[in-house]
């Protein structure tokens, strides 16, 4: 998965998700006979909640998750986590064929591609992943670490457990909830397939969704234990 992608599958899930969280806090509100008031505090809160969201999604979903994906493809073998690589090259190598077969002119003479050989490609799509890996996971822990301390500077203690804070976990929650099931429900079936069928390489490659799965879990469940202490909190109180 390329940066870019992951930002924007993040931004995708983190921004409808805000837009719903802001509907129900106002109705929360309203139906607490509170003020709408809504101060610069509260904007900036939301502000770094929204970062928080993006900067651990780009943390592990982007870096943790492509630095195991190129562990996966030392240990277990290329294959496993590169095989798109192999499905390129093994299309490409059906395009040559067919040209020199049939003596047309349909595909080019000669593709980029063919410049490298298939183990120069898959040694250059793990050089690539192992510098988007070590890269995102450097700018998620630098935006987290920021936003982290900066959300802890402007809040106080009785807001760590209000709507606005419930709201921001419940989006964490459902986020990685969704992320981790989709990529165990893709990445179990197509190891199972990678490790009991007769397949040629490249043709299950489960190296990646397995990778998000595995970073994507602890973090879920983290989003899923903090959620339920604090609405166990807010009911003590409130009792």
């Amino acid at each position: 998965m390329l940066p870019f992608e992951v930002l924007f599958a993040i931004l995708g899930l983190v921004i409808p998700l805000l837009i719903i969280g802001g509907i129900v806090y106002v109705i929360l509100r309203l139906r607490g006979s509170a003020s709408l008031r809504f101060s610069y505090q509260d904007a900036l809160r939301v502000y770094f909640y929204a970062m928080i969201l993006i900067s651990v999604g780009l943390l592990a979903l982007g870096g943790v998750s492509t630095l195991l994906k190129v562990g996966f493809g030392e240990i277990v073998g290329r294959e496993f986590s590169y095989g798109q690589v192999y499905e390129e090259h093994r299309s490409i190598q059906e395009r040559l064929a067919n040209q020199e077969r049939l003596d047309n002119q349909l595909y080019p003479t000669k593709f980029e591609e063919e410049t490298r050989s298939l183990t120069e490609k898959v040694e250059f799509a793990m050089r690539t992943s192992l510098i988007n890996g070590v890269s995102l996971t450097a700018i998620g822990v630098f935006l987290w670490l920021v936003h982290f301390f900066g959300r802890r500077w402007v809040e106080t203690q009785d807001q760590r457990s209000d709507s606005l804070r419930k709201l921001y976990l419940m989006a964490g929650l459902i986020i990685f909830a969704m992320t981790t099931i989709v990529s165990l429900s893709t990445g179990i079936p197509e190891a199972l397939r990678y490790a009991l069928l007769d397949i040629n390489p490249g043709e299950e490659s489960p190296g990646e969704p397995l990778s998000i799965a595995i970073v994507g879990l602890p973090v879920w469940l983290f989003y899923l234990v903090a959620t339920i202490r604090t609405m166990r909190s807010s009911s003590d109180k409130d009792n």
